[in-house]
């Protein structure tokens, strides 16, 4: 019996305590037996901003190879640079053609058609097809445009890519080329493909 009061003296002050602490839980509408539904928090979009606030406050994305139109249907390739976003600061290719036989690689020889525009105001410095005059690069060898073997490597014979270098792949500074120091577009077409030996 004694147990019994004691029982009951605990439960009573169990009672009076929890009526006395606030509630953890909001105040419901909802019917007893009835499940509640769970509505997520609303995301906060103040730490990163949207590609359009980051463009205005002059922080623009990168552009990717897919934002260059090329048009390749003319005797001449004509490139336009998107300027809604900013000029790559690693090598970005895309192939525009597949052509055939093997990619070239370091050692080959790579007869091309080759039309080099600045990304900055699209001054075109190089343009190899207008003359018919592809030029020759042995991939691997030091060449006026210091990332020429990164963007030709893996073009087909019969082929065609445009490729965009960084500054300091492109014309070296010392080289007196008025594209110095420019983001370079190079849009390059295979006539021959030679493998090294």
């Amino acid at each position: 019996m004694r147990n019994a009061g004691k029982i009951m003296i605990v439960a009573a002050a169990a009672t009076a305590l929890a009526a006395c602490s606030p509630s953890l839980e909001e105040p419901t509408d909802l019917q007893p037996g009835e499940q509640p539904t769970h509505t997520p928090a609303p995301v906060s979009v103040s730490a990163s901003a949207s590609a359009s606030e980051s463009h205005a406050a002059g922080h623009a994305m990168e552009c990717t190879a897919a934002d260059l139109t090329v048009d390749t249907a003319g005797e001449q390739p004509r490139v336009q640079i998107p300027r809604d976003c900013a000029a790559p600061t690693t090598v970005l290719t895309r192939d525009l053609a597949e052509g055939s036989g093997a990619g070239a690689e370091p050692g080959d020889t790579v007869e091309v058609n080759l039309q080099v525009v600045a990304w900055s105001n699209g001054e075109v410095g190089q343009n190899t097809f207008a003359q018919e005059r592809p030029v020759s690069v042995r991939l691997g060898e030091p060449q006026d445009i210091e990332g020429l073997t990164e963007g030709l490597t893996g073009i087909m014979q019969g082929g065609s890519k445009v490729f965009v270098l960084p500054p300091d792949l492109g014309y070296a500074e010392q080289s007196g080329n008025p594209l110095a120091g420019e983001t370079l577009v190079v849009v390059a077409e295979a006539v021959r493909v030679t493998t090294g030996s």
